[in-house]
């Protein structure tokens, strides 16, 4: 070869270098791109399932605690009666209320 064709193979080699790097890159943030993406669906997709299995917990959750629940397991299943009149009745008149608070005032003066 001669002398005067080293900087012409030398400039081509180097152009070719470039692109095939530029190509690399271009592939390599691509498929970074792709994971990224599919991560992101994944991560949505899991998000919406942990979502619907929290609204079915809550509706659990409610069910179990509905009063209707609780009274008739309460009767059925322990045999417990619902009362129908007060156990204790007081009956105080408002002249002994206000003797009373008198003579706690009278008390802390």
């Amino acid at each position: 070869m001669k002398s005067s064709s080293k900087p012409i193979i030398f400039f081509n080699l180097s152009v070719f270098l470039m692109v095939a790097l530029l190509i690399l890159a271009y592939i390599g943030f691509k498929l970074e791109c792709e994971k990224l993406v599919r991560e992101k669906y994944e991560t949505t997709n899991s998000l919406t399932d942990i979502k619907n299995q929290r609204t079915n917990l809550v509706a659990e959750d409610q069910s179990l605690s509905s009063e209707e629940r609780i009274v008739g397991i309460a009767q059925n299943d322990l045999g417990m009666v619902k009362r129908t009149n007060s156990a204790i009745t007081l009956n105080v008149s408002k002249a002994e209320i206000e003797k009373i608070t008198a003579q706690i005032q009278k008390k802390y003066e």
